[in-house]
């Protein structure tokens, strides 16, 4: 049986069972809350390895509002909080962002009023994802709000982060990072952007290879797209596509995609970037570990090719 048909049916067993369990004390929901936790963080892997992104789109809400509820038994639950970060960050990248570049890039005649509805919808779930990856964060680090206020005191704080607190980094990093990403004309998010390239530079020093090298994907856009722009920063975000393809080889696209849609469009590079896009529009599976990120960059990259002339002057 698929797998992620045996995660549905464990799911649905469990919110059979779930009236029963409120008959009994704390400690045996707080057992129950947390084997359902362990078993969904295979579950989520499991979502990641399918490249069906219409029955994604479709599950993954319903997932998300079954682990709030979980979440409300218990609300220090590390792995609930990294789950639906997680969670959260896989569908607003995977299913609004995407939509909402297409309608920014491509449309013919703009409709306003939808672009805003979905940039509040990217923007509203980055930002959930960032909170329950910041109350992760805080189960160990209670002071985490305060001391990532300004550049010393976030310094100071994230040399002392170990590889444990790595997953709680990332995700906070990704979810806020990409908000800043899609929010470059805002002052609150640019406000925000020291925090994010901080939060994820130490990504690189303690787990580079964490969630397929996400990090370094994440520095590639960084150094490309976000104020003030540089030729220094440029570099640093070719060195980033280079360390990540060091360590996935050709097999990750969304690597290729990053170098194309941010790297090359800011050197105006237009027939590499043609190139590149091509290339992964020729995607035909690879690695299966890769499949749901391999068939989002291929989408993206049919997107990003038809709007050359708008990317490039």
């Amino acid at each position: 049986m698929n797998i992620l048909k045996r995660l549905f049916l464990c799911i649905l067993c469990i919110l059979c069972i779930i009236p029963v369990l409120c008959l009994f004390s704390c400690s045996p929901r707080m057992f129950v809350i947390n084997e359902i936790a362990a078993i969904s963080e295979t579950g989520a892997a499991a979502f990641e390895k399918d490249d069906d992104l219409e029955m994604l789109e479709k599950a993954i809400p319903g997932n998300i509002k079954f682990f709030e509820a979980l979440l409300e038994n218990s609300p220090d639950n590390y792995r609930l909080l990294l789950l639906l970060s997680r969670l959260y960050a896989s569908y607003s990248f995977a299913f609004f962002e995407g939509k909402l570049e297409a309608s920014l890039l491509t449309s013919v005649n703009s409709d306003y009023t939808e672009q805003q509805r979905l940039k509040e919808s990217v923007n509203r779930y980055y930002m959930k994802g960032a909170d329950y990856a910041l109350r992760a964060l805080k189960t160990s680090y209670p002071e985490a709000d305060e001391k990532f206020k300004n550049p010393g005191s976030a310094d100071i704080f994230l040399g002392k982060m170990t590889r444990e607190d790595v997953p709680a980094l990332f995700w906070y990093g990704f979810n806020l990072g990409s908000c800043i990403n899609l929010n470059r004309d805002s002052v609150y998010f640019i406000s925000k952007a020291f925090l994010a390239e901080k939060i994820m530079n130490r990504v690189t020093e303690l787990d580079p290879d964490y969630y397929y090298g996400g990090a370094h994907l994440f520095l590639i856009a960084y150094y490309s797209s976000v104020p003030p722009y540089s030729d220094e920063k440029l570099k640093l975000s070719l060195f980033h596509y280079n360390r990540l393809k060091e360590r996935k080889g050709g097999a990750f696209l969304l690597a290729e995609l990053y170098y194309g849609r941010y790297y090359l469009w800011r050197r105006q590079e237009k027939e590499k970037f043609e190139e590149v896009m091509k290339g992964i529009m020729q995607y035909s599976g690879r690695k299966k570990e890769h499949l749901f990120y391999n068939t989002i960059a291929a989408q993206r990259a049919k997107i990003y090719l038809q709007a050359t002339g708008v990317l490039f002057e």
